[in-house]
């Protein structure tokens, strides 16, 4: 469950390098994740333009407190992307776990001339067809925020997980007021459960802060866990 928060968490460009204004331009946010009320973690999510014209979204964090007594865990994510037409498409997907209790590595290169996203890790390699749309993990959350922020509401996604393509429904709940590390913000509230029904995950997106997700729940087998902003720059 504590990858779950890790796939959620987990500057400088300028104004003509991000034509469309429905994209987000380039953003640190840092938040806090809770269980049953007590901190239990803490992330970084970036977003930038690297030196040779790619795009990065990245995710950094680490258990806290006591709970870094059990699980001493440092997770990073990264999607590489291309922006083409203002459409997002990833070229490669990393994902490191390293801590006490659990090692795993996966990089995932998308080859767009083939149509095929294939994992390089020596753990469990595998290599898949996709079609034109299909994204990674972590890019999704871009382009979530992309498209909340051109107006759309209803929102579908084809990402690559695990050695397959799955489709990601979050389904549109309505306005609420969320308390951050900000204060209060108005925010879009989304659900989404997994196939089985057996996980729910729940995202507020506000508006003030170009659709950026500013509080997450994550239930699974009686347990809740939250993800709360606690600042940002760049938006």
């Amino acid at each position: 469950m504590f990858r779950f928060f890790i796939l959620v968490l987990h500057l400088g460009c300028i104004a003509p390098l991000w034509a469309d204004d429905a994209f987000p331009p380039p953003f640190t946010a840092h938040y806090t994740v809770y269980a049953k009320g007590v901190t239990v973690g803490e992330g970084t999510r970036r977003l930038y333009r690297q030196a040779d014209g790619r795009y990065v979204f990245e995710a950094k964090s680490n258990t806290v407190g006591v709970a870094a007594l059990f699980r001493d865990d440092v997770i990073e994510e990264k999607s590489i992307f291309d922006l083409i037409n203002n459409n997002a498409r990833p070229l490669e997907y990393i994902y490191s776990q390293q801590g006490s209790k659990k090692q795993k590595f996966i990089h995932i290169i998308f080859d767009w001339e083939k149509h095929t996203a294939q994992n390089i890790a020596p753990e469990k390699p595998w290599d898949i067809h996709i079609e034109d749309g299909v994204v990674d993990m972590m890019l999704y959350q871009i382009i979530l925020m992309q498209e909340l922020q051109a107006g759309k509401r209803d929102l579908q996604y084809a990402i690559v997980d695990k050695g397959e393509v799955k489709t990601y429904i979050p389904k549109y709940l309505g306005d609420d007021i969320i308390d951050t590390g900000l204060g209060e913000l108005n925010a879009l509230k989304y659900e989404r459960l997994s196939e089985n029904g057996k996980r729910k995950t729940t995202i507020w997106s506000a508006p003030k802060l170009h659709y950026l997700p500013v509080r997450v729940e994550h239930e699974e087998r009686g347990d809740t866990f939250s993800l709360v902003l606690e600042s940002v720059e760049g938006l």
